[in-house]
């Protein structure tokens, strides 16, 4: 397994070195140099579909020189997401900032929701948005921090 790792990363760090700071955002590229870490240190036991997977992925990666754009192709973005899901779901290992991401977006819709009526009570229904956004993306971001503390305490974040 130690070979199959260090293999694998060596690709990933190929594949990547021409990549700018948001193209290896894009591609969740901290991502999969972490989830290679974590199954060489820890010994994650995976199966050989997943293995496969995971090769699949770091192997389809588009590759870069200087002046050629990358061309991303959504299939393998999807794979990318298919991948963090099996990962999740399998080993409870979640990405970086996750909780914190999907709890912001979800306090911004409820502060809405939950805004509107407060405003149309007091007659105001243009403060609904202006009271309600702003109350939600702090409980949303407050939530989302606990819980991403708690998941680096647990040691589940790649």
């Amino acid at each position: 397994m130690k070979n199959w790792t260090k293999e694998m990363e060596m690709v990933l760090i190929n594949k990547t070195a021409n990549y700018s700071d948001q193209e290896k955002e894009n591609i969740h590229s901290e991502y999969l140099k972490n989830l290679i870490e974590k199954i060489e240190t820890e010994k994650l036991i995976i199966e050989t579909d997943l293995k496969t997977k995971i090769e699949y992925v770091i192997n389809e990666l588009p590759n870069k020189t200087n002046e050629k754009r990358i061309d991303y192709k959504s299939k393998h973005l999807n794979e990318i997401t298919n991948l963090q899901t099996i990962i999740a779901q399998k080993f409870n290992l979640i990405r970086k900032k996750q909780y914190t991401k999907k709890y912001r977006t979800l306090g911004i819709a409820l502060g809405m929701l939950f805004g509107l009526p407060v405003a149309t009570a007091i007659g105001k229904i243009a403060l609904g948005p202006a009271i309600g956004v702003p109350l939600g993306l702090c409980l949303g971001l407050i939530i989302g921090n606990r819980l991403d503390n708690k998941a680096i305490i647990e040691n589940r974040v790649l």
